[in-house]
């Protein structure tokens, strides 16, 4: 039989997305055809995976980048918006720019209460790590600098075969050996944690030229303009707002988090990385 797949990706930098691509590329072989579906907006993208006619596909895909060891906060939202997926086949993957924690384990325990079968997933797809966080990092953290590269892309393609032959074997069992610990620092970044220890947005309001891209870019609609930048509620922080504004407007403080690295790093024996004179 032909094989119907459909893969959901949130892309913040593009890391993902190209895993998402390949992954369709190795799903899609002679009859069989996979569909991608980009997440771009919370709201939106609720209502479109309420809406969503999952009842043509046959097998349902998740992609998304790593936060803080675990899944973008926003992500949950929409996974616990899906309808029954009862009788459904699945599978889940992530792109990370270092360790991706227990992540893959927190999205099947929704998609589990939806009755999606999880056949296969992957957490070992390299991103590269764009946090702002690391711009006035002494360390170089060189698990993520340049990738996806070309053999990441290839493990992306097979990794889609591996799923369409496991995805047309009716014995297929359920993947259930999912790392499920989560580091300490993903216990202490909680919603609320990241809300009230990291760095709040602050507006040059004379670079700003009301351009619009923080809000257009924020995945969570967080950012209205009226007429300069406002943020309205809490959010995943995720930075983009400030790492994509064209006039570098939006100004973070992040000195104490890159003193508390720094020092974790020295501890651990790593060494300084050079800068120019």
């Amino acid at each position: 039989m032909a094989l119907r797949s459909v893969i959901f990706y949130f892309s913040q930098s593009g890391n993902t997305k190209k895993y998402a691509e390949k992954i369709a590329e190795g799903l899609s072989s002679g009859e069989h055809t996979c569909e991608l579906v980009r997440f771009k907006k919370l709201k939106n993208d609720i209502e479109l995976v309420k809406n969503f006619d999952f009842s043509k596909y046959d097998l349902i895909g998740f992609g998304i980048p790593v936060y803080y060891f675990k899944p973008p906060f926003h992500i949950l939202d929409i996974l616990e918006a899906l309808p029954s997926l009862e009788g459904k086949k699945g599978f889940l993957f992530c792109s990370s720019g270092g360790n991706p924690g227990a992540t893959l384990y927190k999205m099947k325990v929704i998609t589990d209460k939806k009755g999606l079968k999880i056949i296969d997933a992957n957490d070992q797809f390299v991103g590269l790590d764009r946090h702002p966080l690391y711009r006035d990092f002494d360390y170089t953290l060189p698990s993520s600098i340049g990738h996806p590269n070309e053999e990441d892309l290839k493990k992306a393609v097979e990794f889609g075969k591996q799923l369409l032959e496991k995805a047309l074997d009716p014995n297929t069992p359920e993947k259930t050996d999912f790392w499920t610990r989560d580091s300490d620092f993903a216990k202490i970044t909680s919603f609320e944690g990241l809300n009230s220890q990291f760095p709040k947005f602050k507006l040059n309001k004379e670079k700003c030229t009301q351009c619009g891209s923080c809000a257009e870019t924020c995945p969570v609609d967080a950012i209205v303009l009226d007429p300069y930048p406002k943020w309205i509620k809490k959010c995943d922080r995720c930075y983009l707002c400030e790492m994509w504004c064209p006039e570098q407007a939006i100004e973070c403080n992040w000195s104490w988090q890159v003193e508390v690295m720094n020092n974790l790093m020295r501890k651990k024996g790593y060494t300084p990385k050079k800068r120019g004179k």
